[in-house]
């Protein structure tokens, strides 16, 4: 599904507003190994933040920018190379895991200006998805 730039952004302002929600009430010193627990953290403390939060996800998640270490582009090459498709998959998808994980922290605690770069990111990956680049 494409969906226009304004609208883009609509949705992106609408999960950091619903992820303000947190900022404030999550637990300290606590880091979520992977987007299952945080999903499993909200829909226990929050069932109804929890369905809105999915619900926006969908629909943003073909434009959150995928973060690859050296070290994760190395397996998957290798993985690749060596015709593993089940390694693969599984790095693949740890991949995008911790992307969307990393993107729902950026939308709680980034800072005015550190949420307009990750728009603009968004947007430029838009753009890839339409050709444009």
């Amino acid at each position: 599904m494409m969906i226009s730039e304004p609208s883009l952004v609509c949705f992106l302002e609408d999960l950091r507003n619903t992820m303000a929600d947190f900022r404030g009430e999550m637990p300290k010193g606590i880091h979520f190994i992977n987007i299952e627990s945080f999903y499993f953290y909200v829909n226990s403390a929050y069932p109804a933040k929890r369905q809105e939060i999915g619900g926006l996800m969908g629909v943003l998640e073909p434009f959150i920018p995928v973060t690859v270490s050296e070290y994760n582009l190395m397996s998957l090459l290798a993985a690749y190379a060596s015709g593993d498709m089940q390694s693969l998959a599984r790095l693949e998808q740890g991949l995008i895991d911790r992307s969307r994980l990393l993107f729902l922290q950026a939308a709680i605690s980034s800072s005015n200006s550190h949420w307009q770069h990750v728009i603009n990111t968004c947007c430029q990956v838009r753009m890839q998805r339409m050709g444009y680049f």
